[in-house]
C-alpha cells in the first residue's frame, strides 16, 4: 500500500472517530417517585408559591417572556413544581449540547495525528 493510501485510511479513521466521539450529548437527570415528593395536603402553600417564582424565575433565565413563563408553570401540579425546584441546579435548555474535556482533547489528539501525517 502506498504512502498516499495509508493517509488517506488514517484521514478517514480520524474523521469516523471524530464524528462517533462528537455527536449529541444528553444530559438527564433523576426523578423523584410520586411517593417521595409528598402530596398536596403535606406541602405548605407558601412554600409552593415560591417555588413557582423559582421555576418561573428559571425559565425566564432561559428566555421565555414572563407571560408564557407563568402559562408554563401553572400547567405544572404542585409535585411537579416542587420537583422541579429540587433540581434547579440540574435543569438545561432542551438540546443544549455543552462540550467536555474528553471530547476536546480527543478533537486535539485527532488534530494533530492529521497534521503529523
Amino acid at each position: 500500500m502506498g504512502k498516499g493510501n495509508s493517509r488517506l485510511i488514517a484521514l478517514v479513521l480520524a474523521v469516523l472517530v471524530t464524528m462517533a466521539l462528537t455527536g449529541p450529548m444528553a444530559w438527564a437527570a433523576p426523578v423523584p417517585s410520586q411517593s417521595s415528593v409528598g402530596t398536596a395536603e403535606q406541602v405548605d402553600a407558601k412554600a409552593v408559591a415560591a417555588e413557582r417564582e423559582l421555576v418561573k424565575g428559571k425559565l425566564m433565565n432561559f428566555g421565555l417572556a414572563e407571560k408564557d413563563a407563568s402559562g408554563r408553570v401553572d400547567l405544572l401540579t404542585d409535585q411537579e413544581v416542587h420537583s422541579l425546584a429540587s433540581h434547579l441546579d440540574t435543569v438545561q435548555i432542551a438540546g443544549a449540547a455543552s462540550v467536555n474535556a474528553d471530547t476536546t482533547t480527543v478533537l486535539l489528539v485527532l488534530v494533530l495525528l492529521v497534521l503529523i501525517l
